[in-house]
């Protein structure tokens, strides 16, 4: 089991420019500076919001794929900048600061209080802390106060318990500065009656401004806003365009900034709410709140600091100013030393800053700009060689076998420590996932980014070939290649190289000269999709499988896979089996749920059935998931298919 290392030593030279080779020309791309080893790659970048804005982009490609196509892999950097954000994830963190502030809305509503002033918040391992004004001891359950009253605390274990309901974002100025020994720290902008200046090296003061725009821009506990950058921020912008507006000086933004005051003053005087806050919490006129934040690297003026900082003494109007530089009139200043850490003496913080250096902010907007591209990436013919004959029999069954169409699992001969189990998995999920073999020091670049000693990943894939356990001559599940290529053997079975194979081999079916004909692609088709049990790489948990960023694999098995539901439920329609049509498309959606393709298959074969609830169902699923990120959008097709088959549909969904 351990000759494995004999041949790796002899190629450790054989890895060219970072990259190992894979099937179907996928690759895991190493990162030009090797591992991830140093914690503030992504300890400074605001992952759960970043994420979730590529997540957007990308459901907003799928849902207008065309046949044949996969959304685009990002580029190198672009791909490992997302590894680096998806290692950094703290979603749990962003979600329970979200809940907590949103029921705290709720539950002072529900007493008739208006909420307090926030200056800032620290959320660590235990607690979610609220800086107030003014201090008070009456805090709604399971908030309470603490000390003097000017500390509000939320336990965290008792958050999942919370109904946050439709509370509204009170606090989307709240943006993180910096950590310190026990969590992350966050300021509310809106509290600073005026501009706040940040000041020190030039590049540290873009950095942690660059980060500051990131976060809010992609906040989860933000709603609708406008965030107007001036000096930077184009990179930015292609995250969230919805949000984010970039012009060339302070002086073109000041307009904007006078005109939103203007708006929410007026809204203040024709709702009668006591304040912003009060307008918010008690949903008076929605959407006159939505703040308007600007982040300026550019340095103002002493003119236009004058107008900033006019602008802050008229009250609390749903605005805040981050600026570059000393600033005559700024309300607070933030000082930046050589070393990272900022202070706030107003606010009595010293933290570690966090920073976003320019080369960053391009490599996160990186995914998004592929992800702009609706066009996709054309995708090559299915090998039909990629399972083994004997892996194709129905009902085989292999000593080792591996599931990645749904809950990832890996089925192996031998015993592991419960302990080692998820690590071990992974291992062997990424080499059946690259059927032509990972260098190990690729390998372990790619399951631990942040960096493993040679001995320790010896240890692990000894460990991983032990469970795997060998063939029935002997030969081992898990071995090194002539090139110290690992690779599984053909002994294991791998439901997506099975999926690959017969796909390809419906294809040529279907295909010009095909002699099975229909009867046969139909039969093809519906034993791939009948490995599809739920999404791709189900239950991997939360920082697991970062490398998968890095290859385009993810996009290429939902494509394939809603494809070949896709012509399925062509063949099924064709031969009047609409019942049958309806499972291949929710198939195919259990991996795909993007897909608009599918959903207007899922239309067509509930129509098929002539029942009108189907139909009806079908159409008002199709509204909620075009909902997702805000007005429904969808293609020309899909709304004349509506138009179509469900007439009403304009004012009964909408």
């Amino acid at each position: 089991m351990r000759g494995w290392r004999r041949s790796v030593g002899l190629f450790a030279v054989a890895i060219v420019a970072g990259v190992a080779a894979c099937g179907n020309g996928s690759a895991i791309v190493l990162h030009p500076a090797g591992s991830l080893s140093s914690a503030s790659l992504w300890s400074s970048l605001p992952a759960p919001g970043v994420l979730a804005a590529l997540e957007r982009r990308r459901r907003k490609q799928a849902w207008r794929r065309p046949p044949g196509r996969q959304v685009v892999t990002p580029q190198p950097d672009a791909a490992w900048a997302e590894v680096a954000l998806r290692l950094g994830e703290d979603e749990t963190a962003a979600w329970m600061l979200d809940v907590g502030l949103r029921y705290l809305g709720i539950a002072l509503q529900r007493e008739g209080r208006t909420p307090p002033t926030v200056f800032a918040a620290h959320i660590g391992e235990d607690n979610l802390d609220l800086w107030v004004t003014p201090p008070g001891h009456d805090v709604p359950a399971p908030w309470h106060a603490v000390g003097d009253g000017q500390v509000w605390r939320l336990p965290l274990a008792g958050v999942p318990g919370l109904d946050p309901g439709h509370g509204a974002a009170l606090y989307p100025g709240l943006v993180t500065i910096g950590t310190d020994a026990t969590g992350r720290l966050l300021v509310d902008l809106e509290a600073a009656p005026g501009p706040v200046a940040v000041t020190g090296p030039a590049d540290l003061v873009a950095g942690v401004l660059s980060a500051m725009a990131a976060e809010l821009a992609t906040s989860r506990w933000a709603g609708a806003m406008r965030l107007t950058l001036v000096g930077a921020g184009t990179d930015l912008a292609a995250l969230e365009p919805g949000r984010v507006h970039v012009v060339s000086s302070v002086a073109e933004a000041l307009p904007f900034l006078d005109a939103h005051a203007a708006a929410v003053a007026d809204a203040l005087s024709a709702s009668g709410a006591r304040s912003v806050l009060a307008g918010r919490a008690e949903g008076l006129i929605p959407g006159a709140w939505a703040p308007h934040y600007l982040v300026t690297l550019i340095p103002p003026t002493p003119e236009e600091a004058h107008r900033l900082a006019a602008l802050g003494r008229i009250g609390h109007l749903a605005a805040g100013y981050l600026v570059a530089g000393e600033t005559p009139g700024a309300a607070w200043t933030w000082e930046v030393d050589p070393d990272g850490r900022l202070r706030a003496p107003e606010l009595g913080l010293d933290v570690v800053a966090r920073l976003l250096p320019r080369e960053r902010e391009a490599a996160i907007a990186g995914p998004s700009g592929a992800g702009g591209d609706m066009a996709g990436a054309l995708m090559p013919t299915p090998p039909v060689g990629a399972a083994p004959a004997p892996h194709l029999a129905p009902g085989a069954t292999m000593p080792a076998e591996v599931t990645v169409l749904g809950p990832v699992s890996v089925r192996a001969q031998g015993e592991i420590e419960p302990s080692m189990l998820p690590l071990a998995t992974e291992i062997v999920v990424c080499l059946a996932t690259h059927p032509a073999g990972v260098h190990p020091n690729v390998l372990a670049r790619a399951i631990w980014p942040q960096g493993v000693a040679d001995e320790a990943r010896n240890a692990v894939l000894d460990e991983v070939a032990d469970w795997l356990g060998t063939d029935g001559i002997g030969r081992p599940h898990l071995a090194a290649d002539a090139g110290g290529r690992l690779r599984l053997g053909s002994g294991v079975w791998v439901d997506w190289r099975v999926f690959l194979t017969l796909a390809a081999q419906a294809e040529q079916a279907a295909g010009p000269g095909g002699k099975p004909g229909p009867a046969a692609e139909e039969a093809k088709l519906a034993r791939a999709l009948s490995l599809v049990e739920g999404r791709f790489l189900a239950g991997c948990g939360p920082g697991g499988y970062s490398w998968i960023a890095t290859d385009g694999l993810e996009y290429e098995v939902a494509a394939r896979v809603a494809d070949a539901a896709h012509r399925l439920c062509e063949l099924r329609l064709d031969d009047g089996d609409s019942r049958g049509a309806l499972d291949a498309v929710r198939t195919g959606l259990r991996i795909a749920p993007g897909d608009e393709l599918l959903w207007r298959d899922l239309l067509a074969a509930a129509h098929a059935t002539g029942q009108e609830s189907l139909l009806y169902a079908a159409a008002g699923e199709i509204w909620a998931r075009a909902s997702m990120d805000g007005p429904p959008k969808m293609a020309a097709e899909t709304e004349a298919l509506l138009d179509e088959l469900v007439p009403t549909w304009r004012w009964t969904l909408a």
